[in-house]
C-alpha cells in the first residue's frame, strides 16, 4: 500500500508543493485509489496532486473524515474535475460548522454548493462499511476516553443557537493491509484513544501496524488553543503501552504536540508533511 501526503501543514525546505492549514492522503492499495479527504478551502491539495502529476480524474473513491474545511474544503474542485468518484461521509458532516477565534467566531463548515450541485454522488455512512476490498469506513467512534480539551473551541449550530460540537460527524478509515490495520483518522476529535479502541472493537484479533492522521492537540492554525503537557504526554503513553506498529502524524498535533510526544515515542513517531510518501 502506497500512500501520497497531497498536503499537510508543512513540507519539505526544497519542495515546490504549497501548503495550507489542512490534511489530504492519497491511498494507493492494488489498483484501487483512495482519496481520504481533500484539504482546506484554497485548494491546495489539488493543485499539489496536478504538479505531482497525479491525475485526479481517475481516483475510484473518495472519503471524509469530518465537516470541517480543512478537510473538505477541496471536495467541490475535486468532484468538478472527478465524474465517477463517490464520495462517502456522514451526514452530519453536512451541518454548519464554526470555530471560535480570538477575533470572533469562523465558518468552517462544508461549501453548500457541494449538495446544490452533486447531492446524488454523495454516500451518508451510518453503519461501518467495506467500501472496497479491505476498506473499511467506520462511523460509531467509542466515548471510552475524554476528547481533547482543545475542541473546546469548536462549535456547530442547532435552532439558530451555536453548541458545542459533539464531533458526530467524524468517521475514521480502516485498510487491512498484510493481515495488519492501518488506521485513518482526519483530526481524531473524538480522541485517539476512542478511535484505537473503536478499531480494536471492530477488529479484534487483527494487530494495528499503522496510525495516521492528525491528533488535534492544537485548534487550528494558530497555538492560542491547545491541549496541556500532561494530556499529551498521558496519550503518548497510553500509545506505547497499547500498539506497536507506526505513528505517522501531523497537521492538528502541531509541532509543540510532536515535540513533547517525541522523546516518549521515539522511533515509533514519524512527522508527515506534503509530498511525503509512505509505503507500508
Amino acid at each position: 500500500m502506497e500512500i501520497t501526503v497531497l498536503l499537510e501543514n508543512n513540507k519539505s525546505e526544497d519542495s515546490n508543493l504549497s501548503i495550507e492549514h489542512g490534511l489530504s492522503m492519497l491511498i494507493q492499495k492494488d489498483e484501487y485509489s483512495l482519496l481520504f479527504d481533500t484539504g482546506g478551502p484554497e485548494e491546495t491539495a489539488i493543485r499539489n496532486a496536478q504538479k505531482m502529476g497525479i491525475d485526479l480524474s481517475k481516483i475510484d473513491v473518495a472519503a471524509i473524515s469530518h465537516g470541517h474545511n480543512d478537510h473538505c474544503g477541496g471536495l467541490l474542485k475535486f468532484m468538478e474535475m472527478n465524474h465517477k468518484s463517490p464520495i462517502y461521509l456522514k451526514k452530519e458532516a453536512l451541518e454548519p460548522y464554526y470555530s471560535k477565534r480570538p477575533e470572533g467566531m469562523k465558518f468552517i463548515g462544508m461549501d453548500s454548493q457541494i449538495t446544490e450541485k452533486y447531492l446524488e454522488r454523495l454516500n451518508f455512512v451510518e453503519r461501518t462499511i467495506e467500501i472496497a476490498q479491505g476498506i473499511f469506513l467506520i462511523p460509531e467512534i467509542s466515548k471510552d476516553f475524554p476528547i481533547p480539551s482543545s475542541n473546546r473551541v469548536l462549535f456547530t449550530e442547532k435552532y439558530g443557537k451555536l453548541i458545542n460540537d459533539n464531533f458526530d460527524h467524524e468517521q475514521i478509515m480502516i485498510i487491512e493491509n498484510n493481515d495488519n490495520l492501518v488506521v485513518f483518522s482526519g483530526c481524531t476529535h473524538n480522541g485517539i484513544k476512542n478511535i484505537i479502541n473503536t478499531a480494536k472493537d471492530v477488529f479484534p484479533d487483527k494487530r494495528i501496524a499503522a496510525i495516521i492522521g492528525g491528533f488535534h492537540f492544537q485548534a487550528g492554525s494558530s497555538d492560542h488553543v491547545v491541549s496541556e503537557d500532561e494530556e499529551v504526554k498521558d496519550i503518548a503513553e497510553w500509545l506505547k503501552s497499547e500498539i506497536d506498529g507506526q505513528i505517522y502524524t501531523g497537521h492538528c498535533t502541531g509541532e509543540r504536540g510532536i515535540k513533547i510526544m517525541k522523546p516518549i515515542l521515539k522511533e515509533m513517531l514519524s512527522r508527515i508533511h506534503t509530498g511525503m510518501e509512505i509505503s507500508i
